[in-house]
């Protein structure tokens, strides 16, 4: 059960970080370390792309995890 519970906030967490990508693309956490330049609209469209497939990742985390349910 600690296991399912473990998996089920870390999948949560992972599910946040890609919704956060994908409505603040111009976040400072995507930026490399000193670049100040404004991120281009490839870079954009990427991370956007990149959120989307984190959030199908943290799905996946919390899907996998409930075979801990049944064990």
């Amino acid at each position: 059960m600690f296991m399912f519970i473990f998996l089920l906030l870390f999948g949560s967490a992972v599910i946040a970080f890609g919704i956060y990508a994908i409505k603040n693309p111009y976040s400072w956490w995507f930026r490399n370390l000193f670049d100040d330049r404004e991120p281009s609209d490839l870079w954009v469209w990427y991370l956007k792309l990149v959120g989307t497939i984190t959030i199908g990742m943290g799905a996946m985390i919390i899907l996998f995890g409930t075979q801990h349910l049944f064990i």
